[in-house]
């Protein structure tokens, strides 16, 4: 058996083709408005774009939308997140509950990237930021300052190759979960959030 194991593989051996290098790839110039083109996709995504003019506005913003829509005045942050730290005394009827959210409720998180070329934004995970929350609401707000809108998602990776620690998880939400499983036919808030609010801070 070994003997027509090694012959076997001589033979494949001899036939082989010599090695072609894969040849040196650059992406093309970026040449859009990162911002501009982020919100666009985003939209495009079915996800809901607000900007805001800084990070300070975020919690008025968000009881706006709440209000509005007549939800729950319930907001899900983690107990250990920045985010805790913003003005939510802004927000006059709004309570900040750190329990995980559920299904019909809202959480708030931020974003560390977002890609321009997609209208995807990108999560670290960490101590403050526990993956799970993106999958568990069915209302999700993200913070994303504009500076931290990256043409690609090639932009983000290069962090790990120049330094940046990698995180336990990297998870990539481009707009509301959704499936056409059943008959093609779109569902949204199939395996995480139904509504996704996007503010752009400067």
């Amino acid at each position: 058996m070994s003997a027509a194991r090694d012959t076997i593989l001589r033979s494949i051996a001899k036939g082989a083709a010599a090695a072609v290098p894969v040849p040196d790839y650059a992406l093309p110039a970026w040449a859009a408005d990162a911002p501009s083109h982020f919100a666009a996709k985003a939209k495009a995504s079915v996800a809901h774009i607000h900007e805001i003019a800084r990070s300070a506005d975020a919690p008025l913003c968000i009881w706006s939308i709440i209000a509005a829509e007549r939800l729950a005045p319930h907001l899900h942050i983690p107990a250990s997140s920045p985010l805790r730290a913003l003005p939510w005394h802004n927000a006059l009827g709004l309570t900040l509950s750190a329990a995980l959210p559920g299904g019909d409720g809202s959480a708030f998180s931020a974003a560390d990237y977002a890609i321009a070329e997609t209208g995807t934004v990108v999560f670290f995970s960490g101590p403050e930021a526990p993956p799970s929350w993106h999958f568990r609401a069915g209302r999700e707000f993200v913070l994303v300052s504009r500076a931290r809108i990256v043409p690609r998602l090639e932009n983000v990776l290069a962090l790990f190759s120049a330094g940046q620690a990698l995180p336990a998880t990297l998870n990539l939400v481009t707009g509301p979960s959704r499936t056409a499983d059943i008959e093609q036919t779109i569902e949204l808030g199939a395996h995480g959030p139904r509504e996704v609010h996007i503010l752009i801070a400067d």
